[in-house]
């Protein structure tokens, strides 16, 4: 018995903070995958490495009373998704683990047990859903779908400091700043098919928040985004990672190759995945 799947992970939220008293965010996938294998062993040795995945894999299995399974299964992750910089390595790790219980025992997937299941590890990315979706992270009570995944692409300065998403949420002393006009925006744009206003209202968001996660980088970022005709940036809110978007391949492939060396930052170019390709992933 053995089942394998994968997850995209996301870089940081094109939108987060406060919504109608309630803790949002957006964010869209890119193409970091991991790729979690679970396996029938006598004894096993691995899944202990795997704290989250392995909490997870014994919340579902007892929701569907097959709790007796628990203790033969074994798990390996291998991930492209960097840990603790914003990328929603766990959220994609979770849903990884997930799809691929959903191919072990020939069951149907189910949203709400996700958001559930999900939610009883840590506040989880709305990349759980199969478009883009205005989601309460912290409860998981209330989602709004927006729309289909589309592609961007994206020029990204990952920082060398680790957050820890339980950690940070529970210590967080400043409140998230009220982004309800900045939903507005980005959902005009995406009506209107306008990554630029898009992209404004997710650079404005992570201004808006930065009081609570402070960038070193950011000025040296919007300079470099104004001189190679970026539309915004993404940022995560909780991490260590910004990134600048761009319409096109074109355009990120001119602006990586004026860009050198950035002391404590490594500097590569990703790009999101739309519906279909999220499908090709997961079926």
């Amino acid at each position: 018995m053995k089942a394998t799947a994968s997850y995209p992970g996301s870089i940081g939220e094109m939108i987060q903070g406060n919504f109608r008293g309630k803790d949002v965010l957006i964010s869209c996938p890119i193409n970091f995958f991991t790729k979690v294998t679970l396996f029938e062993r006598y004894f096993p040795i691995f899944k202990y490495n795997y704290p989250k995945s392995m909490q997870f894999m014994k919340i579902i299995l007892k929701r569907w009373n097959y709790d007796f399974y628990e203790k033969n299964l074994d798990m390996t992750i291998i991930s492209q998704i960097p840990k603790g910089k914003g990328f929603a390595s766990s959220t994609a790790d979770l849903c990884a683990t997930y799809y691929a219980l959903l191919k072990l025992f020939h069951r149907t997937f189910n949203e709400k047990e996700l958001i559930d299941c999900c939610i009883e590890i840590e506040p989880t990315d709305s990349i759980i859903f199969h478009g883009i979706t205005l989601f309460d992270y912290k409860k998981g009570t209330f989602k709004e779908s927006i729309g289909e995944y589309f592609k961007f692409y994206l020029l990204v300065f990952e920082g060398s400091k680790m957050v820890d998403t339980v950690e940070f949420n529970n210590k967080a002393d400043e409140p998230l700043n009220d982004v309800e006009d900045l939903i507005n925006i980005f959902k005009r744009g995406f009506m209107r098919k306008s990554l630029k206003e898009v992209a404004l209202a997710s650079t404005e968001s992570i201004l808006r928040n930065e009081n609570r996660l402070k960038y070193n980088i950011l000025p040296q970022v919007v300079n470099i985004k104004d001189s190679t005709g970026g539309l915004g940036i993404i940022g995560a809110h909780t991490g260590d990672c910004l990134a600048i978007i761009y319409e096109s391949l074109k355009d990120l492939d001119k602006a990586r190759g004026g860009i050198g060396f950035i002391s404590g930052y490594k500097v590569y170019k990703l790009e999101t995945i739309d519906k279909e390709e999220l499908m090709e992933v997961l079926f």
